[in-house]
C-alpha cells in the first residue's frame, strides 16, 4: 500500500475503534491491494467513546445476529495479541472472564429472561437461569429479597483493556500501509450515485473510491453531507469507580438489575452506570459528568442488592457519550441503497467495543467482495433506516 498517496481507495472517517477496524480487516485481507485513510480530528483519542467507555462484552442478546457478532469479538480476543502484532510485540489485552448477571424483578423480566435464552442457546451460547436461592449460593454477598431469578453467562463474558484494542488495530494497520491523517472532514462530495472526495479542514481534498461512516456520535453530521439521514444522537453516559469498605471475596460480574444500574468488579474497585433518568440528546462536545446520578439513582440501586455497598467510597468518574440509534438501538451497517460506496458504520448505543472486531471485519467484506463472506448482517442495514423498520434489540445497557 502507498502510506503517502493522495488519493485512496478508501477513506474511514472517524479514526478511533471502528474506523481502525475497518481499516485493519481492509489491510489484512489479501484479497484487497487498495490505499486506505483513517481520518480523526483527535489523534490522543481523549474524547472518543473508546477512551470512555466501560470496556465489556458479553453474549447475552435477543438478537441472533448481535449474538454472533459477539462471539466473534470472542474468539478475535482470544487470539489479539497473536493478530495484531507488530514485530513480535502486541499490546496485552487482559481479558478478564467474570459472566454477566442479569436480575429479574418479577415474573415477567423473568420469563423475558428465560425466551432470550432460548435464543442465545439456539446460537451456541452459554447461559442459565438462576432462582433467587441459587443467586444467593453462587453470589453469597447479593440480597435476592426483591429478585425473582437472574440469567447469568459463562466466563467467556467479562472485560478487557479497550484503549488497547484500539491501539492493536491502529498500530497493525498502520504497519500494513494505512495512512492516519489529523484532521477533520468538513464536506463528502458526491457524483449522482458515488462518493468521489472528502474535504477536509485543513483544505485538502481527498479523492476516494469509498467512505467509511465511522463517526460515533457524529454519524448524523457526515450522513448529511450527502443528503442522507441516520436516527443516531449522542446520549451522556457517565461511569463511576468506588471501593467497599467491606471486601467481596467472590466473583462480582456484571450485574444488571432492574433499574437499569450495572456495575462490576474492576480490579480492586467497583465500576458502575446506568441510564440517566432523563435520556435525551445532548451536544456533540458534551462530555460532563453528570455526579447527580451517584447519588439519586446509582447507589441506593447497588446497595439495596449489595448490602456491604451501603458503604462506599466513589474513586473517580468520568463523561462519556452513546452514539445512541433512536430507531432500534442497534448498529447500522452497510452501504446506502443510492449511494453504493457510502458505507455506515454506526447507532451502536453502547455496544461498540464488543462489536467493533465482526464490522470490521464485514465493512472490509463489503467493501471488497460486495457482499458478507463470514457474518451475514444484512438484518442490520440501512434499509430499515428509509422504511422506518425497526430492528429491536431488547437486551441494551
Amino acid at each position: 500500500m502507498n502510506a503517502a498517496a493522495d488519493s485512496y481507495d478508501v477513506v474511514c472517517v472517524g479514526g478511533a475503534l471502528v474506523g481502525s477496524a475497518a481499516a485493519y480487516f481492509l489491510s489484512e485481507n489479501p484479497d484487497f491491494d487498495g490505499t486506505i485513510a483513517v481520518i480523526e480530528p483527535d489523534s490522543t483519542y481523549e474524547f472518543a467513546q473508546t477512551s470512555r467507555a466501560q470496556n465489556s462484552i458479553r453474549e447475552q442478546f435477543s438478537q441472533p445476529v448481535n449474538i454472533r457478532i459477539s462471539q466473534f469479538g470472542m474468539e478475535f480476543i482470544d487470539r489479539f495479541e497473536e493478530v495484531v502484532q507488530v514485530h513480535g510485540h502486541a499490546p496485552e489485552i487482559n481479558f478478564r472472564g467474570t459472566g454477566y448477571l442479569f436480575l429479574a424483578a418479577d415474573e415477567h423480566d423473568l420469563a423475558n429472561l428465560e425466551s432470550q435464552m432460548e435464543v442465545q442457546h439456539q446460537e451456541g451460547a452459554h447461559t442459565r437461569l438462576l432462582t433467587p436461592g441459587q443467586v444467593k449460593d453462587e453470589f453469597p454477598y447479593m440480597d435476592v429479597e426483591s429478585i425473582a431469578g437472574a440469567r447469568m453467562g459463562s466466563m467467556r463474558e467479562g472485560s478487557f483493556d479497550g484503549w488497547a484494542l484500539l491501539q492493536g488495530f491502529r498500530q497493525r494497520a498502520v504497519h500494513n500501509g494505512v495512512t492516519y491523517i489529523t484532521d477533520r472532514v468538513v464536506e463528502v462530495k458526491r457524483e449522482g450515485s458515488l462518493v468521489t472526495s472528502v474535504m477536509l479542514e485543513s483544505g485538502r481534498s481527498l479523492p476516494c473510491g469509498h467512505v467509511v461512516n465511522a463517526a460515533g456520535p457524529r454519524a448524523r453530521v457526515i450522513a448529511h453531507m450527502v443528503g442522507l439521514t441516520v436516527p443516531v444522537e449522542p446520549r451522556a453516559r457517565t461511569s463511576f469507580m468506588f471501593d467497599c469498605r467491606t471486601p467481596i471475596d467472590h466473583n462480582v460480574p456484571l450485574t444488571v438489575t432492574p433499574e437499569g444500574v450495572h456495575f462490576r468488579r474492576e480490579q480492586h474497585h467497583y465500576m458502575t452506570g446506568g441510564i440517566p433518568d432523563v435520556d435525551v440528546a445532548i451536544d456533540y462536545d458534551d462530555w460532563n459528568i453528570r455526579p447527580d446520578e451517584f447519588e439519586e439513582q446509582i447507589w441506593p440501586t447497588v446497595a439495596k442488592y449489595v448490602p456491604q455497598f451501603d458503604q462506599i467510597l466513589k474513586v473517580t468518574s468520568w463523561g462519556g457519550q452513546y452514539a445512541y440509534n433512536t430507531l432500534d438501538h442497534n448498529l447500522i451497517i452497510g452501504p446506502a441503497p443510492d449511494l453504493s460506496n457510502f458505507y455506515f458504520g454506526n447507532g451502536f448505543s453502547g455496544h461498540g467495543m464488543q462489536q467493533s472486531p465482526a464490522v470490521g471485519r464485514g465493512l472490509s467484506e463489503l467493501i471488497t467482495y460486495g457482499e458478507y463472506r463470514t457474518l451475514d448482517m444484512t438484518p442490520l442495514g440501512y434499509e430499515r433506516v428509509l422504511t422506518n423498520t425497526p430492528f429491536l434489540e431488547n437486551v441494551v445497557i
